[in-house]
């Protein structure tokens, strides 16, 4: 499982280095295949990889679109083959996920996250738009986490550096822990007030005047499943 994180100074002013050191050492241990950063006015993002396909093993992140887009994604993509025929696009046959989740996203933009079959979780920071699109897949297999106040947003793909280097504490979300020894913890909850997860089959777009949280897909029950042998 790769790492990301980020944080988005909303004044523009640069993310203290020595808060970048102590968050690096905290994602260090979680990727061993390598390290890669992106740093602009007000925004620092970092991922660390851990290659868990032959095609990832070729990827560079964060990684930067045509259209300026800053994405790191964590994740594995199983309908690769069927989302390049609908890009028409051959060139990605042998491309690490991330890019053709970004080749998807700058044809489809939000709407690409429906189309994105397997488990994942994905930040697109955009310059252009001063604005962070947190997503991931509908089962919520994959972690992503964020705080958001009123100076700064941070996310996560774990818990670890939102909550000790944050410089503050957090009390304890008491619904959470009572889920967690139900063994059905809340999908909208974290154990720490503050932080919030990103919602299965859902994307959060954060500006610097606050948030939305959209529904990307939903349970249809009324569509039924047919099997080949039912028509036989």
């Amino acid at each position: 499982m790769s790492i990301q994180f980020g944080r988005w100074n909303f004044d523009g002013g640069p993310v203290a280095p020595d808060y970048v050191e102590k968050v690096q050492k905290e994602l260090t241990p979680y990727g061993p295949d390598g390290a890669g950063s992106y740093t602009n006015a007000g925004i620092t993002i970092l991922h660390r990889a851990f290659h868990t396909t032959k095609e990832s093993r070729g990827e560079t992140q964060p990684h930067i679109s045509q259209s300026g887009a800053v994405i790191t994604w964590d994740g594995r993509l199983d309908n690769r083959a069927d989302l390049i025929r609908q890009l028409c696009d051959t060139s990605l046959s042998n491309s690490p996920d991330i890019l053709i989740m970004a080749a998807a996203h700058e044809r489809w933009e939000t709407d690409c996250f429906a189309k994105l079959i397997g488990d994942w979780a994905v930040s697109i920071w955009k310059p252009s738009e001063h604005s962070l699109i947190l997503a991931k897949d509908p089962v919520g297999i994959r972690h992503l986490y964020y705080s958001l106040d009123d100076k700064q947003a941070t996310w996560c793909t774990i818990l670890d550096p939102l909550v000790l280097h944050a410089g503050r504490s957090f009390p304890l979300e008491e619904k959470y822990i009572a889920g967690w020894l139900s063994f059905f913890p809340a999908a909208h909850l974290t154990p720490h007030v503050g932080i919030q997860p990103v919602p299965p089959s859902c994307f959060v777009r954060l500006r610097k005047n606050g948030q939305v949280v959209c529904k990307y897909w939903d349970f249809d029950a009324g569509k039924r499943i047919r099997y080949r042998a039912d028509i036989e």
